[in-house]
């Protein structure tokens, strides 16, 4: 059965979190219910570290793991204290994520307190890629009904995913990854992208992958790029395909969601792909809530956009990312757009997408900044919520 484990070793902030995820949980939308929380500490965290770490050393030796479970399998959302201690020595939630990932069937790590203790708003858009959390938040961010799918206004990172969709999808990509280990496909293919865009990959970019990101394999990317496993378990030439899967799936995924993605000039958003070609939507352009529709992590086909005339674009293997996307290299030169077409008759909004509140606000109304990203759209919008600290606050004077 689906569950929300919540890892500490104090008992006190343990219980913390589990309050700030209850009340998000009973105001938001999600699959998760406040009776599905499970808090795990003390002996029992400490037991299940030594599982991992058992597991660890089977998948070196390419043994059977131990006939032993921890709280962590069977489809399971880890939460995760950074500041963990266990076993006399210091062991960091970072630790625990890693031997999570690698080593038990959880599927969506959300770290907590590692980088921010705080509501906060990440102004470089660009997360962390370094850590083996699939999203990295503040502890206070968990009372938040909008984190775990709620759909009042308010503030909600446009680079938070719904949880919901994540662990679907996780399970999808992991499959992909599996199913491509026994041959040559590189990991391009296996997304359902191009070489050509792989090739002109920024070099900031295309490192994460490896030497070659056009010929890179998820076998590969997994025991030689040193951004999978790490050194000491790559050097073993772990072969376990469950192993391989869940690091490629989830580091791979991470690089799109927070790297690839924020440009928004190798693959585009639909709220950020309306506001340079306003003629792509459906409804009523005079209508905000014509445009706030693009900015839901639905399907392609229900975001209000004229899907037929993109779709030859669109990023097909759409679960590997939590929003459809399209390749911007290929769209723009579409002469089947409007703008593309007629220059001369693009109209410009009267309103900019917020990322912090994911929607279209009045451009007076709104704080420019200047996102941590190499692209000409690097500029963006937050609507500048009370309460929420928004960091690094250079960006606002970039």
């Amino acid at each position: 059965m689906t569950k929300i484990v919540i890892c500490d070793d104090d008992p006190e902030f343990a219980s913390a979190l589990e309050e700030a995820a209850k009340e998000g949980l009973t105001q938001g939308q999600s699959q998760w219910t406040p009776d599905d929380i499970v808090k795990v500490h003390g002996n029992e965290l400490n037991d299940s570290v030594v599982i991992l770490d058992r597991r660890r050393q089977a998948a070196r030796a390419n043994r059977d793991w131990p006939d032993e479970t921890t709280p962590f399998d069977h489809d399971s959302l880890l939460i995760v204290d950074y500041d963990l201690r266990e076993r006399g020595g210091v062991m960091t939630g970072e630790t625990l994520a890693y031997l999570a990932r690698c080593f038990s069937g959880c599927d969506l790590i959300i770290g907590v307190n590692q980088f921010n203790r705080v509501d906060f708003f990440d102004l470089t858009l660009k997360g962390h890629l370094e850590s083996w959390a699939d999203l990295n938040i503040g502890w206070p961010q968990l009372r938040n009904p909008r984190f775990w799918g709620g759909s009042e206004p308010g503030f909600r990172p446009w680079y938070w995913p719904s949880l919901t969709r994540f662990q679907r999808h996780f399970q999808q990509r992991c499959q992909d990854v599996q199913a491509s280990l026994p041959s040559d496909a590189p990991i391009w293919q296996i997304l359902g992208l191009t070489a050509d865009l792989f090739e002109m990959l920024p070099r900031s970019m295309g490192e994460f992958i490896g030497a070659d990101p056009a010929t890179t394999t998820f076998l590969k990317f997994a025991l030689e790029s040193g951004e999978g496993l790490e050194p000491r378990d790559a050097e073993k030439r772990i072969t376990n395909p469950d192993v391989l899967a869940r690091v490629g799936a989830a580091r791979i995924s991470k690089w799109l969601e927070r790297w690839l993605l924020p440009r928004q000039d190798i693959l585009v958003d639909a709220p950020h792909l309306v506001a340079r070609y306003p003629s792509l939507l459906t409804g009523d352009r005079d209508d905000i809530e014509t445009w706030d529709a693009t900015a839901r992590l639905a399907n392609h086909n229900e975001l209000g956009l004229n899907t037929e005339q993109i779709e030859a674009f669109r990023m097909q293997r759409q679960h590997w990312l939590s929003r459809p996307a399209w390749i911007w290299d290929s769209l723009r030169a579409s002469e089947q757009i409007l703008e593309v077409r007629e220059p001369w008759r693009m109209e410009m909004p009267d309103w900019v997408f917020c990322e912090d509140t994911s929607r279209f606000r009045p451009r007076d109304d709104c704080r420019s900044f200047v996102a941590a990203v190499e692209s000409p759209f690097a500029l963006r919008f937050v609507e500048h919520i009370d309460d929420v600290e928004y960091r690094p606050q250079v960006r606002f004077s970039l």
